[in-house]
C-alpha cells in the first residue's frame, strides 16, 4: 500500500510538471486573442518610441559634449596663441642689440 500510494504521488509530481498540465488553457475566441494582440502592439510601440526618445536624447547629449570639447580646445590653443605673441614682443622688447655702440662700457 505505501508503495502505491508513493508511486501515486511521484505519477501527480510528474504529472504536475509537465508541459502538457503547464499549457494555457484554450482562449475565449478570437475576439480575445484579436484584443491581446492589440494591447502586445500597443505596448511594442510605445517601448520603441521609449527607445527612439532616449537614443535622441543620448545623441543630443554627445552632440553637446563634442561641441564644448570643441570650444574649449579652441579657446586653448588662441590663448597659446597669444602667451606666444606676448612672449615674441617681450623678447623684441628686451633684447639687447647696441649696434656697435658701446655706451661707455668697452676698454
Amino acid at each position: 500500500m505505501k508503495i502505491f500510494l508513493l508511486s501515486f504521488v511521484a505519477a501527480l509530481g510528474l504529472f504536475a510538471s509537465s508541459g502538457a498540465y503547464a499549457a494555457a488553457p484554450a482562449s475565449d475566441g478570437p475576439y480575445k486573442a484579436r484584443k491581446e494582440a492589440i494591447k502586445y502592439d500597443r505596448k511594442a510601440e510605445v517601448e520603441r518610441a521609449r527607445r527612439e526618445a532616449a537614443q535622441r536624447k543620448y545623441e543630443l547629449e554627445r552632440q553637446r559634449q563634442y561641441a564644448l570639447e570643441r570650444q574649449r580646445l579652441e579657446a586653448q590653443r588662441r590663448q597659446q596663441q597669444q602667451q606666444a605673441a606676448e612672449r615674441a614682443r617681450w623678447e623684441a622688447q628686451h633684447r639687447h642689440d647696441d649696434h656697435g655702440h658701446d655706451y661707455g662700457y668697452r676698454r
